[in-house]
């Protein structure tokens, strides 16, 4: 897995490569985000659309990088989702919590996230992430 970076208005975006599996493909993203949240970037976008898969630790780092960005007063975003993660996003109800665009574009902008038809009602709680993250830590 591969992770480049590059400058979209006054947002960042995180164009990774390859699936993101494994240990190792977690601690990039980790890394690349730990950094971006010091840094104080407000809005960071992951831009999946050349992400063939996503284990249980590639979840996981998605999951500590909406909270690390949220913990920095900044957003998280999830941009070009393949039907196949997707699907393991909306299983999971993450769909409910992190924000998923079409395009690189709309996440960055102030466009509507995919999510907005579930209702207000549905979304899952911050605080109920922590149970999915020591579910994930253990997978």
């Amino acid at each position: 897995m591969t992770i480049s970076e590059r400058q979209f208005g006054p947002s960042t975006v995180l164009d990774v490569t390859g699936p993101i599996s494994g240990r190792e493909a977690a601690d990039m993203i980790d890394a690349a985000v730990r950094r971006h949240a010091r840094a104080g970037t407000r809005i960071l976008v992951a831009n999946l659309g050349r992400v063939p898969r996503v284990d249980l630790a590639g979840l996981g780092a998605l999951v500590d990088a909406y909270i690390t960005m949220r913990q920095a007063d900044g957003v998280f975003r999830l941009a070009c989702v393949a039907k196949r993660i997707h699907d393991l996003v909306v299983i999971t109800r993450l769909v409910t919590v992190i924000d998923t665009f079409d395009s690189v574009e709309d996440a960055v902008g102030d466009t509507v996230p995919a999510y907005e038809g579930i209702g207000q009602d549905a979304r899952l709680p911050v605080m109920a992430l922590a149970p999915i993250q020591r579910f994930l830590r253990r997978a």
